[in-house]
């Protein structure tokens, strides 16, 4: 411990040039305008002039100082390595547009898309090649000693300085490509004012392009995109998101102008997308998308329901086109800037906004089914339950009836094509929407929402799967239950006419634990409704041939037996 502070205070100038050499790099290529990414690499290949430098010292003192040349060879060639790993860190990568099932793979998806740590490890890398080479030029480090604690000394310094000046560099990277970015874009925003944009979308003719505010912007971010360059392109799109949200939420202006402004925002925002989506360039065009969904959330805050569905159509455009490119991964950013829309809709008591993007979420679900991609169908599936809570809560009751026929469609098609758990999911959302649904007596609601999971029961009784057909009669069971307590009579009559016609599968099928669970939950239903209950297990008898009625005598047993324990 008494030699580590004395070689710490050796190692103390060597931290301190590289620092300067570092923030000298930064400062110059922040100042010429030049890609700041690229400081890593940059300073890697100082490190490579060093080593060749001590390589050529023999030559320079005719012999009369001698290094030990296999040590800074081996030296040079790590670092030449390091110099050619923070080039491929940098490299500009398509990000992969379909999903993968093996672990390791989606570990280098997952490496590939974080840009930022990316970039982050360049940095570290570069300062750690030329750490190494100031400490053999300052002769920190003896080639030729054989203490081994001073070499792992020398080592763990190296590795420590390098994580820490790389780590600061990387801080103050960040803060001076976002100083270069708002530079460039900081003359055209603060043209984009209310005032401005008023005249612009009340005018008509030549005159909108010439006063459109917007546009400057927007031809940068165009650029951007047809030059391959990310970083602009990404600020652009949040500069644009940001003064549309302002100036829907903080200029008091009347609904008819914000509707018109939010048009104006989108139709430009579209195109962005649109060529982002021709050039190839996912991540411009996904964040085209989310930043249209934050817009259609913020616009249906403020009751601009025309502009909301604007917005679902022109999104709902872009999942057309990436069905046809089977980008699978960039569909997810569609559902969730169409739920993001349809749950504000409904958080909002706006049933026709709310509906049609339920209604979108149904026929993407669907075509997610045909093409397996379970991903996009569990996001769909909590994306309509999502939608549906919020409409029953705030009843909307022509929302509720959307949302259950589309996760019936969905739920009866999963079941088909044996994705079987994902339909026991489905009949949990709808119990959930349902439950809810009943107990704010939005009776065709609720009869929706039961006709839908008694659709999916019926699916499952083919199939003779227990489990469905379990989850199935319970949920009928607490819907309604829930619908009697509040009073619907329409609705639990429906629910126990459900009940009566997925039991009669267990019961033909002989399937003991579901006659046993569907037996219980006629008991549940019998206590609130024990008239209804009765005579419908009366007309379930009649189902039933000769070689059957034992199957029935069972469960006929287990539900008196059921009322009986339930008393």
């Amino acid at each position: 411990m008494i030699g580590i502070i004395p070689t710490a205070f050796e190692f103390l100038p060597i931290a301190i040039l590289l620092s300067i050499f570092f923030l000298m790099v930064l400062y110059l290529k922040y100042v010429n305008g030049l890609n700041l990414r690229s400081v890593g690499s940059d300073i890697c290949l100082g490190a490579m002039f060093v080593q060749i430098t001590l390589l050529t010292i023999p030559v320079w003192t005719s012999g009369e100082m001698n290094i030990n040349i296999l040590v800074h060879i081996a030296a040079f060639v790590l670092t030449l390595f390091l110099w050619i790993l923070t080039v491929w860190l940098l490299k500009r990568r398509k990000p992969s547009r379909k999903h993968s099932t093996n672990f390791i793979q989606n570990i280098i998806y997952y490496f590939r898309k974080q840009g930022n740590t990316r970039e982050l490890l360049s940095y570290i890398l570069g300062t750690f090649g030329l750490t190494l080479s100031l400490m053999m030029l300052f002769n920190v480090a003896d080639s030729g000693t054989d203490d081994w604690k001073v070499q792992a000394t020398y080592f763990v310094l190296v590795v420590f300085t390098s994580i820490g000046v790389g780590y600061a560099g990387y801080g103050i990277y960040k803060y001076l490509q976002s100083e270069q970015f708002t530079h460039s874009f900081k003359r055209f925003s603060n043209e984009i004012t209310r005032d401005n944009v008023l005249l612009t979308v009340q005018s008509s003719g030549s005159q909108k392009h010439e006063r459109d505010p917007v546009q400057p912007v927007v031809d940068i971010i165009r650029g951007s995109i047809m030059k391959g360059v990310l970083g602009p392109s990404m600020f652009g799109l949040s500069i644009l998101k940001h003064n549309c949200i302002e100036l829907l939420t903080a200029s008091g202006m009347r609904k008819h102008s914000m509707g018109r402004i939010t048009l104006h925002f989108i139709g430009h925002i579209d195109d962005v997308g649109k060529l982002a989506l021709r050039m190839d360039e996912d991540e411009a065009a996904n964040e085209t998308i989310e930043t249209m969904g934050d817009i259609g959330k913020c616009a249906v805050s403020k009751g601009l329901d025309a502009p909301a569905d604007d917005i679902l159509r022109r999104i709902f455009e872009y999942y057309d086109v990436l069905s046809q490119k089977d980008f699978e991964i960039m569909k997810l950013t569609v559902n969730g800037a169409v739920s993001k829309i349809g749950i504000a809709a409904a958080a909002h008591s706006i049933d026709s906004t709310s509906s049609k993007a339920g209604n979108m979420l149904g026929t993407i679900g669907a075509a997610a089914i045909r093409s397996k991609e379970t991903d996009t169908l569990n996001e769909i599936i909590a994306s309509l339950h999502d939608i549906g809570m919020e409409a029953s809560a705030n009843s909307l009751e022509g929302a509720v009836r959307q949302t259950a026929l589309k996760l019936r469609d969905i739920g009866t098609s999963v079941v088909q094509n044996n994705l079987l758990e994902e339909g026991i999911q489905i009949i949990s959302r709808l119990e959930d929407v349902g439950v809810i649904a009943a107990s704010n007596k939005l009776e065709l609601g609720t009869e929706q929402v039961i006709w839908s999971i008694k659709d999916i029961g019926l699916s499952y009784g083919y199939q003779r799967e227990e489990t469905g057909i379990n989850a199935v009669v319970n949920a009928l069971a607490n819907v309604g239950v829930e619908s009697s307590l509040r009073k619907l009579e329409d609705a639990n009559e429906q629910a126990v006419w459900a009940l009566k016609e997925v039991a009669r599968y267990p019961i033909t099928e002989g399937l003991d634990n579901s006659i046993s669970i569907s037996a219980k939950a006629f008991a549940r239903l019998s206590e609130l409704e024990q008239v209804k209950v009765d005579k419908v297990i009366k007309e379930l008898e009649q189902y039933f041939g000769a070689d059957e009625k034992n199957r029935f005598k069972r469960f006929e047993k287990e539900y008196k037996s059921a009322r009986k324990a339930s008393r």
